[in-house]
């Protein structure tokens, strides 16, 4: 950051408005994660290791202070906090529960080293881990989990808030076996208040979206709460002996980095042992962190870079484990409070991280005044702000299976843990989109030869033949990706064509694949049961646009060793074409029949034949060879062509010599009449495919023409506007059944 950018951040930051909802955000997240702290650090260091609290302790708020500070300042976005996290650290209170007991260490301050340096190596790894995903860029990774399973998660998140937060107030989790206790009146006067304001705060920041609101109810229920202290002579002794303020923590927070001496003396035997889980840590963390990075976006309503975020995480873990803290990353709650605040800077992480820095340094009496109930009313009213808004705002603004899916990925999480809750909100969206999908038609459209044809122009003749016998052509536009479910439905739908006997009798059916991403095993046989359907009705199957990687299924599976039953072309085009050829000959309609003359295909085209025998005075006879070009792409479009014999393909040449076939043409059609009216260059070259004799007008001879012949030229024109017309309307035909 230049000078002037970092001056540009501190007027910014510190402007009053912001400063004011900075520092009071800041300082209530600070208060709240310094509490936590000493959560997580009862949480490390319980059981046989609660001698050595104090090491907990000092764990806890290194690592609070570095994740506050580290994710606040490298985020993406600004107002987004990270910190030590509860779902890894109950999986490290039990690694370091098993080291501390391991046999020959009888629970000493020997294993103390070993303890240490577990916790450290864990927050290495899992920074190194982070880093690396981010720095290959895989954190996108998280798009792919649908929108539902985040909400359920948010969900989720909403009622351990709930839950924890009266754990907070009165030391009781909301749980049915608590339900008696929690009702006792010496305990309703610690909950009671924080409901009140977390009510408060859930319904009036929904009318009242000042980022003061906030800072300002938090304040008035201090100011508050003191008045009624002195209004009932209530010592802030006799507050905390009632638990109504946090009360003296006890303990000396003592600050252990990673030290050399800790890594010579610790039994990595041990510690390797428990890499099993280590690696759920791991996992657990960047599965924690991805999704509290995508519930922040819909929270913020701003995309954040998942790269860079796990960047951050893996830099800040390092950071953390060097320092000998836990694992950590962004928090959710702490993100959604900055937002709910107005407080959108990054001041807010660098003021907690400094109370954290305080409370490492001078220790816990600093919080002992502070109201239990404000604490708790926050995490309440954060907690009852996501069930709201997924469980009564999502109720109309999601499908009922998406909503099905949030309540149940919230009744696991509430029942369970977060992962396992998240895993059966993933695998019930994995059946909902096989559900889905499979009602969703791979068939793009079906259609038959007389709606849709080749890119081969043929003559009057063949066309009016291709019209009658064309719907013995059956073909199939496939999309999408064919599985067992629509797979086996394009069969049904393959075998009540083919056997209705109120259609014509189907000789082809053509499955084209150009719009197919995949298909898997199950699918294949489908396939391979559509060959023999094909084999028993003497029916011929074509494939089309078959990507390489699913031909290579269908060889495997032994569909294309059927000898004539199935055939293989590169694209719909060319499959088209050879049915369309085979049907002219099985139907007897084969070139001998065709006109002979360019004289006969004219009259058959509706040209007189006085005109026709004027007009040939005016046209000079060519012949090209196969392979030969009759027109070339770039050239002066000066003369225009009739096809007497043989065919002509138009091919549009692309760079590095590769070549795309536009359509084919054969006797009695006319080619170069586009450039040849418009003056314009050659848009593409013309080739023979086989021996062809051609008749060549030149622009020096029409204009001879319309000198001495004006009626010739006037049916010329005529007949080539006919011409144009009938391509014209054969589009025309096939995107309109494509588009039925």
């Amino acid at each position: 950051m230049t000078g002037q950018g970092v001056l540009g951040w501190f007027k910014n930051e510190f402007r009053s408005r912001r400063l004011l909802s900075g520092l009071t955000s800041g300082t209530l997240i600070g208060v709240k994660e310094v509490i936590f702290a000493v959560s997580v650090g009862s949480l490390l260091f319980g059981g046989e290791l609660t001698p050595y609290l104090a090491y907990g302790l000092g764990i806890a708020l290194i690592t609070q202070l570095v994740m506050l500070i580290g994710i606040s300042l490298g985020s993406s976005v600004a107002g987004v906090l990270g910190g030590v996290q509860d779902s890894p650290s109950v999986i490290l209170a039990v690694i370091l529960s098993a080291l501390f007991v391991l046999p020959g260490s009888s629970g000493t301050r020997d294993a103390l080293p070993t303890v240490l340096v577990a916790v450290a190596a864990t927050t290495l790894l899992t920074g190194v881990f982070f880093l690396a995903l981010g720095i290959f860029r895989l954190g996108g990774l998280v798009r792919f989990i649908p929108y539902p399973v985040v909400g359920g998660f948010l969900a989720g998140t909403g009622w351990l808030l709930v839950q924890g937060s009266f754990g907070v107030m009165a030391d009781l989790p909301l749980t049915w076996s608590n339900a008696a206790a929690l009702v006792h009146p010496e305990q309703l006067v610690l909950w009671v208040p924080g409901v009140i304001l977390a009510l408060v705060l859930l319904f009036g920041l929904r009318r009242v979206t000042h980022s003061l609101a906030m800072p300002a109810c938090l304040v008035g229920a201090l100011v508050l709460f003191y008045a009624a202290l002195l209004v009932t002579g209530t010592t802030p002794e006799a507050a905390a002996q009632q638990g109504l303020v946090l009360g003296e923590v006890s303990g000396e927070a003592i600050w252990q980095p990673l030290a050399a001496g800790n890594l010579v003396a610790a039994n990595w035997t041990a510690i390797l042992g428990q890499g099993g889980n280590i690696a759920i840590i791991l996992v657990l963390s960047v599965v924690s962190l991805l999704l509290n990075a995508s519930g922040i976006e819909l929270v913020i309503r701003q995309d954040v870079d998942l790269n860079r975020e796990l960047r951050v995480a893996g830099l800040v873990n390092i950071v953390s484990g060097l320092g000998g803290g836990a694992v950590g990353y962004h928090a959710l709650d702490l993100s959604t409070l900055c937002c709910r605040i107005g407080a959108r800077g990054r001041l807010p992480g660098l003021v907690a991280g400094a109370i954290c820095a305080v409370m490492l340094v001078a220790g816990a009496p600093l919080l002992a005044l502070f109201p239990r109930f404000i604490l708790g009313g926050l995490l309440l009213f954060l907690g009852l702000d996501f069930l709201v808004d997924w469980l009564v705002d999502g109720w109309s603004r999601l499908s009922w299976a998406d909503y099905g899916v949030v309540v149940l990925i919230l009744v696991v999480i509430a029942t369970t843990n977060f992962l396992l809750g998240v895993g059966v909100g993933l695998v019930a969206m994995v059946i909902l989109f096989v559900v889905n999908y499979s009602r969703i038609g791979v068939v793009q459209y079906a259609l038959s030869g007389a709606e849709i044809k080749s890119n081969v122009e043929r003559c009057a003749y063949h066309r009016q033949a291709l019209r009658e016998v064309g719907p013995q052509i059956y073909i199939l536009k496939l999309q999408g990706y064919l599985f067992f479910g629509t797979a086996n439905a394009l069969l049904e739908q393959i075998r009540a064509r083919v056997s209705n006997p109120d259609q014509v009798k189907v000789r082809f059916i053509v499955l084209d694949f150009r719009r197919v991403s995949g298909l898997d095993s199950s699918a294949v046989i489908s396939f391979v049961k559509a060959r023999q359907l094909a084999e028993s009705q003497g029916t011929t199957l074509l494939l089309t646009s078959v990507p390489q990687a699913l031909e290579q299924q269908f060889r495997a599976s032994g569909l294309l060793e059927a000898g004539e039953v199935v055939r293989i072309f590169p694209d719909l085009d060319r499959g088209l074409e050879w049915c369309e050829d085979r049907l002219l000959r099985l139907e007897l309609i084969t070139q001998t029949m065709l006109p002979l003359t360019l004289a006969a295909q004219l009259g058959q085209s509706g040209f007189e034949r006085r005109d026709t025998d004027c007009l040939l005075r005016f046209l000079d006879r060519v012949e090209v060879q196969e392979g030969e070009p009759l027109i070339r792409q770039g050239d002066e479009a000066d003369d225009l062509y009739f096809v007497e014999r043989g065919n002509v393909s138009v091919y549009l040449e692309l760079e590095a010599g590769k070549q795309v076939r536009l359509q084919t043409l054969g006797p009695g059609t006319i080619v170069g009449e586009l450039g040849f009216y418009l003056e314009t260059a050659r848009t593409a070259s013309v080739i023979a495919d086989a021996p062809t004799v051609a008749y060549r007008l030149s622009r020096a001879a029409l204009v001879e023409m319309k000198a001495h012949e004006p009626e010739l030229a006037a049916a010329f024109h005529e007949l080539v506007v006919r011409l144009l017309a009938e391509r014209l309307v054969a589009t025309d035909q096939a995107l309109e059944a494509v588009l039925k």
